[in-house]
């Protein structure tokens, strides 16, 4: 390598740290945002203000406000399957993981420190899978993707859907309980397996 391309890939470099950090504190800006006063107050002005960026600083990274609502929800939904996968890594057995992967996804809204997280990027996520279904989608395939694992290493007919229609009924139950429903969480939990292990044949 020459000098000369020393000095471009340093260049390069630093530009690649300089917007991985814009993102990061605009992602950061957003989700503070939405927690502190909602979605309805989730403008650009305000986002900017938070992180303290420019307009141009936003539009060097995102297009618009959805794309930086969806770069939070994707990034909520990473953490969220790095936990997934931490606890099905424990699990003993398909069934055990299955358990540990409802568990977890039950916590999103029965655990009151995660609830409150989960309450304000529900009520944006609904909107999101309305308008921008392909990307929703996408981001939801890596939530539910640790459990079509376990489903294809138990041999389970169709591993993909399986772990979806597991997925949307634990989350109706989520939903239910961030809009204030009464359901206990051994109840919901009690719900989700009862009806799933045995369509699963993983009753015993």
């Amino acid at each position: 390598m020459t000098f000369a391309d020393r000095a471009v890939a340093r260049a390069v470099e630093a530009q690649r740290v300089r917007a991985a950090e814009e993102v990061d504190a605009l992602v950061a800006a957003g989700l503070a945002v939405l927690r502190r006063s909602g979605a309805a107050a989730l403008t650009v002005g305000e986002v900017l203000r938070e992180a303290g960026l420019s307009t141009r600083a936003f539009y060097r990274h995102f297009a618009s406000k959805d794309e930086l609502v969806l770069a939070i929800y994707e990034r909520d939904a990473t953490r969220t399957q790095r936990q997934l996968r931490e606890r099905l890594a424990a699990a003993r057995s398909p069934r055990a993981a299955i358990e540990a992967w409802v568990d977890e996804t039950l916590s999103l809204a029965f655990d009151p420190r995660r609830a409150r997280r989960t309450r304000v990027l529900a009520t944006e996520g609904a909107r999101l899978q309305a308008e921008h279904p392909a990307e929703f989608a996408s981001i939801l395939a890596g939530v539910v993707e640790p459990l079509a694992e376990v489903l294809r290493s138990a041999g389970t007919p169709d591993p993909e859907r399986d772990a979806r229609t597991v997925h949307a009924i634990a989350w109706d139950l989520v939903v239910e309980k961030l809009h204030g429903g009464h359901v206990q969480l051994a109840g919901a939990r009690a719900h989700v397996l009862r009806f799933c292990l045995p369509a699963l044949g993983l009753a015993r």
